[in-house]
């Protein structure tokens, strides 16, 4: 009887205290991914066409147009200058971890890609966490943490 008492004392410690999931802060601010305005975008434009040469404005099975991209802004190294996010929002791109996501930053050249992950239009957020002043990005399915040089996805356990 002893043990039962001590068996179910320790169930429910266990079941009163799950194990912590992994946690990069909590959100902060939610990325709005909008779509894209009707006037023109020359360096939402470029990058599009930068990383998605053989699909942006082509037709076929992955092909995809600007009504189905979705982008944002928001400083993530509190530095003044925004940085861009850039949703593919054509059922053609979804997986099971959600559709592409780009994270890019301004420089003398233009838009320079800094992160990949996967998200979808409203589950896109900053968190309070920085790593080297540069906020944590949570998304559905992933975190994205700084590394020094750019932002490294990692996958959130499945639920």
């Amino acid at each position: 009887m002893r043990i039962r008492i001590t068996l179910l004392l320790i169930l429910a410690t266990v079941l009163a205290f799950p194990a912590a999931a992994q946690d990069f802060g909590r959100p902060v601010a939610q990325v709005a991914l909008q779509p894209l305005p009707e006037a023109e975008t020359p360096d939402i434009e470029a990058v599009l066409r930068a990383n998605w040469k053989a699909y942006y404005n082509t037709g076929g099975q992955f092909g995809f147009f600007r009504d189905q991209v979705r982008a944002g802004r928001i400083d993530l190294n509190e530095d003044g200058q925004a940085e861009l996010f850039i949703l593919i929002d054509s059922p053609a791109w979804n997986s099971a971890k959600g559709q592409p996501l780009l994270v890019a930053r301004w420089t003398s050249k233009g838009w320079a890609t800094v992160g990949w992950s996967f998200g979808d239009s409203d589950g896109v957020f900053v968190t309070a966490q920085r790593i080297d002043g540069w906020a944590t990005i949570e998304t559905p399915s992933q975190w994205l943490r700084w590394n020094g040089v750019g932002y490294q996805a990692l996958d959130k356990p499945r639920r």
